[in-house]
C-alpha cells in the first residue's frame, strides 16, 4: 500500500492515506493531548485541545480530524501550539465549577490532568456559570452538566457504538447540552443504562449514581465479564480488597469500549450479604457452619459409600456454564476418574445442546463459525429466535452498527417486536414453533430460483439430493399456511439472504429451546450451506449462548458423551489417550444428560448428585417437581456462592468464590478463549471451584496433580492439540472439532421435516413465550443480588398485548394468575404493543416467581434439551381484594 511521509517534531514518519495526524503521532510514540477523541468514535474535533501547527503554512490544525498529506511539517509543541492549547483549556475551566477536590471523578478527570500538565492554575477569564445537576431517579448514573465540556463523547457512544440514540445535543449556543429527546429523565427515554457514556466522559459530568467508593483507585484488574456469552472484557477497580467500580476494557475486540447494564452495574453480587463464607452441613433439617475438613470428609465418605453399595452409575455430576474452563475440566475428570461415571453434564444443556448436535452433525463445529467483526461486515444479517439486544448486548450492538452505518440489510424473524425491528429491512412474524417450516420454505425458494452456490455445494457438501427431495412439499402457499407469513415476504427474505455475497445467521433460544430445536439448527445450517455462507468472512452462523462459559463447559468435556474437545467416550482410541495420562480405566458407555439424571433420581437409580454452580430447582422445567426429586436424593452436594433454591435442598453446601476471586479462562460464543484474572481475595472461607474439586479428589484418595489453571490447559493441549492454538497467556481464537470430525472443507445437508406443535385450546388459550430481560440473566441468582439491578427491576411481570388485555379486562399493574397444565404463578401485568394476539411473554430471571414451574418436562429427542421457550396457559384476573 502507498505510504505518506511527513515531518513530525523534526523527524520523518510515514503513514497510510486517510490516517489523521493524531493517529500517526500516537503510532509514532508522540503524545498529543485530547479530550474529545476516542479510537472507537468518529473524530469531530470538538475540543480543539489536539491542535498542532503545520510549519509550511502556519495553519493550526485539529490533529484528530486533519488527514496527513505528503510534505507536511508538523510541530506538536511549538509556542503557538502551547499558547492556543492553554487558552482553550482555560476557556473550558472558566465555565467549569471549582470543585475538583470534592468531585467524584478525582484524578481520573482528563481535563484536570491536562490542565496540570500545562501548568494551568488560577484562570483569569470571566467565569461563565453553567446549569446545575439534573436529579435522577434511576440507581445507575447521574448527570452534573455544570462539568460538561461538550466533547460529545457520550452522544457519539450512544449513537455510534451502542446505537441507541437516547441522547443528542439539546438547544444551541451557551445553552447547548447533551440531553434526551425533549429533555425527559433518562429512565423515561430509550437509555439502557449501559454505562458506556459514563466510562468515556472525560470529566465529572457523568458519574455513577450509587458510588461504592468516592475517589481514585490504584488497582485495576482486566478480566472477563461473568454474565452473557459475549465475553466482554471489563476492568475491576479495587480498593481495600473490594471491587468498587467496573468499566469496559478499551481494547477488547468483543465489546470495543462498551458494556451493558449488567456488565457495568451488575457485579455488586460479588459483595452481596448473601454470599456463603463457610461450608454448611444439614443436621436434623438445619444447616450448621462447619470446617472445610469436616465438610469434605463427609462428602468423600458418603460418595464412597454410595459408590461401594450401588456402583458408580448411581452417582452424577452437574457442572456449570458459569465456571471457568479449567474448573470444568477438573470436574469432568473428577466424575470420570474419581466417581467412575460419565453421568456428567452442565447447565448449558438447557439451551445450547441443540446447537452442538445440530451444527456438529452438519458443518462439523460445535458452535459459532465466525467472530463479531465478521458479523459487522456482513451484507445481510438474519436474526431468528433471538433478542440479542437483551440477551447478548455486544452482539446486538454489532448488528445495529452493521444495519445503521455499514449498509447491512437486516432480516428479523420473531413473533415479538424487539428493538431490532426498527433496524430491519424485513420483519417476518411466524407463528410460534413454525421456524423449521419457514427455513425449509426459504431454502425451496433459493433452490427453485437458482440462487444457490453450486460450486460450494459440489465441492464441499454431500447429501444434497436427499435434501432437495425433502423440500418438494414446501411451496410458498404451504409454508404460508403453516407459518402465517405472507408468500411475498418469504420469497423476499430468501432472495435477500441468497443474493448477498456475505450473509450471516444469528439465532438463540427461540430456536434451541423447543422439542424440535436440533432440527431447527440443522435447517439454519442447510440455508448457510445452500448459499456458501457457512464459513465466509462476513457471513457464517452465530449461535448465541446464554451464559458466559456455555461454550467452554462443553469444550472441556462436561458432557455425558464426550471427553474434552469432543473426543467421543465411545471411541476407545480417544479414551486410551486420557487413560494413559490419568492412570485410570475410563467408562466407555454414554452417561446421562441433566434431565435424564433427574429422571433416574426419581426412579431411585441415582442416589448421589454433586451440583456445581447451577440451580436446577429454578432453571429446569417443572421446577416444583425437580425440587421434590432433588430433596429425595440419598445425598446432595451443592457448590455455589449463594444459598440458592437448590442449595437449600442439599445435605452439604460448599461456598464457592466469585469470578473476581480466581484465575482461569472463559470461552465466549465466538470460541474466543479469554483470561479471568483474580482481583480480590475470596470472601470468608470460600474457595475457587477448582480448588474445592482438587481438595475433594484428594480426600477421596485420588489426588489430581495440578497447581495452577495453566497446568490444566497445558495438559489438554498435549492430549488434544488444536489447529489454531496460540498459547495460554494470550486471548485466543480456538476451534474444537465436533466428535473428531474434520468438516472444514466438507459438510453435510441434513433434511428436516416440520413437526406440528400442540395448539392452544379453550382451557389454555394463550401461548406463553419466555426469554430474558436486559437487567437480569439466567435464574437471577446473581443479578437479583446486584443491588442496583434489583432496585431498577425487582418484580416479575407478564406482558400482555393491548387487544388481549382489553378482552381480559386487565390494566397495567393488575395482578393475574398465569396457569398452565402443570402449575400456576401470580404476576403483575405489563401492557405492550409488541406481541401478536393470543401470545403473552414472561422473563425467566426472577427467583421469587420462576416461570419454569409452568413447563412440563419434554425433551428434544437428539439433544435432550428441555422445551422451555413456549407453553400454553390461561390468564385469570385477580380481583384487588381477592
Amino acid at each position: 500500500m502507498q505510504t505518506v511521509t511527513i515531518t513530525l517534531d523534526g523527524r520523518e514518519v510515514s503513514g497510510y492515506p486517510g490516517m489523521t495526524i493524531l493517529e500517526l503521532a500516537r503510532e509514532s510514540g508522540v503524545n498529543i493531548p485530547t479530550l474529545c477523541h476516542d479510537p472507537h468514535l468518529t473524530p469531530i474535533g470538538a475540543c480543539r485541545v489536539c491542535l498542532v501547527e503545520d510549519e509550511r503554512t502556519g495553519a493550526m490544525l485539529a490533529s484528530c480530524v486533519a488527514p496527513i498529506a505528503a510534505g507536511m511539517v508538523i510541530n506538536t509543541n511549538s509556542s503557538r501550539v502551547m499558547d492556543h492549547r492553554k487558552n482553550i483549556v482555560k476557556l473550558m475551566l472558566s465555565s467549569h465549577p471549582d470543585s475538583c477536590l470534592v468531585c467524584d471523578k478525582g484524578n481520573r478527570c482528563e481535563l484536570r490532568q491536562i490542565a496540570a500538565d500545562m501548568g494551568i492554575g488560577l484562570v483569569e477569564f470571566q467565569r461563565i456559570p453553567q446549569m446545575a445537576t439534573i436529579q435522577e431517579v434511576n440507581p445507575f448514573l447521574e448527570r452534573d452538566l455544570s462539568k460538561c465540556i461538550l466533547c460529545a463523547k457520550c452522544i457519539r457512544a450512544c449513537q455510534e457504538l451502542v446505537v441507541e440514540g437516547a441522547i443528542d445535543y439539546f438547544q444551541r449556543g451557551f445553552g447547548t447540552r447533551p440531553a434526551t429527546w425533549n429533555n425527559v429523565p433518562l429512565e423515561n427515554s430509550e437509555c439502557t443504562f449501559c454505562g458506556t457514556c459514563v466510562a468515556l466522559c472525560p470529566t465529572g459530568a457523568l458519574t455513577e449514581r450509587e458510588k461504592l467508593y468516592r475517589g481514585t483507585t490504584k488497582t485495576t484488574v482486566e478480566t472477563t465479564c461473568p454474565f452473557c456469552g459475549c465475553g466482554c472484557s471489563i476492568c475491576l477497580e479495587v480498593k481495600d480488597d473490594y471491587v468498587v467500580r467496573v468499566t469496559p476494557a478499551k481494547d477488547s475486540p468483543v465489546n470495543k469500549g462498551t458494556l451493558c447494564v449488567k456488565g457495568s452495574y451488575g457485579c455488586d453480587f460479588i459483595h452481596s450479604q448473601d454470599r456463603l463464607t463457610k461450608p454448611l452441613v444439614k443436621y436434623n433439617g438445619n444447616f450448621e457452619a462447619v470446617s472445610w475438613e469436616e465438610a469434605l470428609g463427609l462428602v468423600a465418605a458418603r460418595f464412597k459409600k454410595i459408590k461401594g453399595e450401588y456402583g458408580s452409575s448411581s452417582l452424577a455430576v452437574l457442572g456449570s456454564s458459569k465456571c471457568t474452563n479449567e474448573e470444568n475440566y477438573l470436574l469432568q475428570r473428577f466424575a470420570r476418574c474419581v466417581l467412575g461415571t460419565n453421568n456428567v453434564d452442565n447447565g448449558s444443556r438447557l439451551y445450547s445442546s441443540a446447537s452442538r448436535v445440530g451444527l456438529g452433525s452438519s458443518i462439523g463445529f460445535s458452535g459459532t463459525t465466525n467472530d463479531l467483526d465478521d458479523l459487522e461486515q456482513s451484507e445481510v444479517i438474519m436474526v431468528i429466535g433471538a433478542d440479542p439486544v437483551s440477551s447478548a448486548p455486544a452482539a446486538g450492538y454489532a448488528i445495529k452498527r452493521a444495519a445503521k452505518y455499514k449498509g447491512a440489510k437486516l432480516i428479523l424473524i420473531d413473533p415479538r417486536r424487539t428493538k431490532l425491528a426498527s433496524f430491519a429491512q424485513l420483519w417476518l412474524r411466524p407463528k410460534v414453533g413454525t421456524d423449521v417450516a419457514l427455513m425449509n420454505g426459504l431454502a425451496k425458494v433459493i433452490l427453485d430460483e437458482g440462487l444457490l452456490d453450486e460450486e460450494s455445494i459440489a465441492r464441499r457438501t454431500d447429501n444434497f439430493e436427499a435434501f432437495c427431495r425433502n423440500l418438494e412439499m414446501y411451496s410458498l402457499e404451504y409454508v404460508k399456511e403453516i407459518t402465517g407469513v405472507p408468500t411475498e415476504e418469504i420469497a423476499m427474505a430468501a432472495r435477500l439472504y441468497a443474493k448477498a455475497s456475505r450473509a450471516a445467521i444469528v439465532y438463540g433460544t427461540g430456536i434451541t429451546q423447543y422439542m424440535t430445536g436440533t432440527e431447527g439448527v440443522k435447517a439454519l445450517a442447510n440455508l448457510a450451506l445452500l448459499t456458501g455462507n457457512s464459513r465466509h468472512g462476513g457471513g457464517g452462523i452465530y449461535a448465541l449462548q446464554r451464559e458466559n462459559n456455555a461454550q467452554g463447559a462443553c469444550d472441556m468435556g462436561t458432557l455425558p458423551d464426550f471427553l474434552p474437545r469432543y473426543q467421543r467416550v465411545a471411541d476407545s482410541g480417544a479414551r486410551r489417550k486420557f487413560e494413559q495420562r490419568w492412570g485410570v480405566s475410563l467408562p466407555g458407555d454414554r452417561g446421562l444428560t441433566a434431565l435424564e439424571i433427574v429422571e433416574q433420581a426419581r426412579e431411585g437409580k441415582i442416589k448421589g448428585v454433586y451440583i456445581v454452580g447451577e440451580n436446577p430447582a429454578l432453571s429446569f422445567p417443572d421446577s416444583g417437581l425437580i425440587a421434590e426429586i432433588l430433596a429425595s436424593l440419598d445425598f446432595l452436594v451443592v457448590q455455589d456462592m449463594f444459598l440458592t433454591e437448590t442449595a437449600r435442598l442439599a445435605n452439604v453446601v460448599l461456598p464457592a468464590a466469585s469470578f473476581a476471586e480466581k484465575e482461569g479462562t472463559f470461552t465466549n460464543f465466538e470460541g474466543r478463549v479469554q483470561k479471568v484474572r483474580k482481583a480480590i481475595e475470596p470472601l470468608g472461607e470460600s474457595l475457587p471451584d477448582g480448588e474445592i474439586i482438587l481438595r475433594l479428589a484428594e480426600r477421596m484418595g485420588a489426588p489430581m496433580p495440578y497447581s495452577s489453571p495453566q497446568q490444566v490447559m497445558e495438559e489438554l493441549d498435549e492430549l488434544v492439540p488444536l489447529r489454531e492454538d496460540v498459547g495460554y497467556a494470550e486471548s485466543e481464537r480456538r476451534r474444537s472439532i465436533y466428535g473428531g470430525q474434520l468438516l472444514k472443507d466438507f459438510a453435510r445437508f441434513c433434511p428436516v421435516e416440520y413437526v406440528p406443535q400442540a395448539r392452544t385450546n379453550g382451557d389454555y388459550p394463550f401461548t406463553l413465550l419466555t426469554g430474558v430481560t436486559l437487567f437480569h440473566l439466567g435464574t437471577g441468582s446473581r443479578t437479583s443480588r446486584a443491588s442496583r439491578l434489583r432496585k431498577f427491576s425487582s418484580q416479575a411481570f407478564v406482558e400482555i398485548g393491548e387487544f388481549d388485555a382489553e378482552k381480559l379486562g386487565v390494566n397495567h399493574g393488575d395482578k393475574v394468575k398465569v396457569i398452565s397444565p402443570v402449575a400456576e404463578l401470580t404476576s403483575a401485568v405489563t401492557i405492550t404493543d409488541t406481541l401478536p394476539q393470543g401470545t403473552v411473554f414472561m422473563p425467566l430471571s426472577f427467583p421469587d416467581n420462576p416461570v419454569t414451574r409452568l413447563f412440563s418436562i419434554s425433551l428434544d429427542p437428539e439433544a435432550k434439551t428441555p422445551s422451555l421457550k413456549a407453553c400454553h396457559v390461561r390468564i385469570e384476573r385477580i380481583e384487588p381484594n381477592g
